[in-house]
C-alpha cells in the first residue's frame, strides 16, 4: 500500500512538473516576443535618431526581466533534474533580481540615496552569502 501511494505521489509530481515546464516555455516565448516587439517599435526612432527615453527604458526593463526569468527557470529545471533546490541557485536568482532592481532605478533616475545604499548593501550580502555557500557546499563547484 505504501509503495502504491508513493508511486502515485511521484506520478502526480511528474505531471505537475511537466505542466510547469510547458507553462515556462510559453512564458519565455511571450517574454522574448515582448522584447522583439519593443525593439521593433524602436527601429523607426533609431533610424531618425529620436529615441524616446521612456520607450528605451521599457526595452531595458523587459530585457532585464528576461534575464530574471532565465535564472528562475534554470533553478526550476535544475530541480526537475535533481529533485532538490540548491541554495547557491536561489542566491543567484536573488542577486540577478536585486541587480535588475538596481539597474532599473539607476536608469530611471528615480531613487533616493538611502534606497541605493540599502540595495547595494543587500547585493553585497547576497554575493557574500553566495560565495560562502559555494565554498562550504558539500559538492565542489557549488
Amino acid at each position: 500500500m505504501r509503495d502504491l501511494i508513493l508511486r502515485m505521489y511521484d506520478r502526480a509530481i511528474d505531471v505537475i512538473i511537466i505542466g510547469l515546464v510547458l507553462i515556462m516555455i510559453v512564458v519565455m516565448g511571450f517574454a522574448f516576443f515582448d522584447v522583439v516587439m519593443n525593439v521593433w517599435r524602436l527601429i523607426p526612432d533609431v533610424k531618425s535618431n529620436t529615441v524616446n527615453a521612456e520607450d528605451f527604458r521599457n526595452l531595458i526593463v523587459t530585457v532585464l526581466d528576461v534575464f530574471v526569468l532565465i535564472e528562475l527557470f534554470d533553478t526550476f529545471t535544475s530541480y526537475v533534474k535533481t529533485r532538490h533546490v540548491r541554495l547557491t541557485q536561489l542566491l543567484d536568482v536573488t542577486v540577478v533580481f536585486a541587480l535588475r532592481e538596481l539597474l532599473v532605478k539607476l536608469y530611471a533616475n528615480s531613487f533616493a540615496a538611502s534606497q541605493l545604499i540599502s540595495l547595494c548593501g543587500i547585493i553585497i550580502l547576497l554575493v557574500l552569502a553566495r560565495s560562502l555557500t559555494s565554498r562550504l557546499s558539500p559538492r565542489a563547484g557549488g
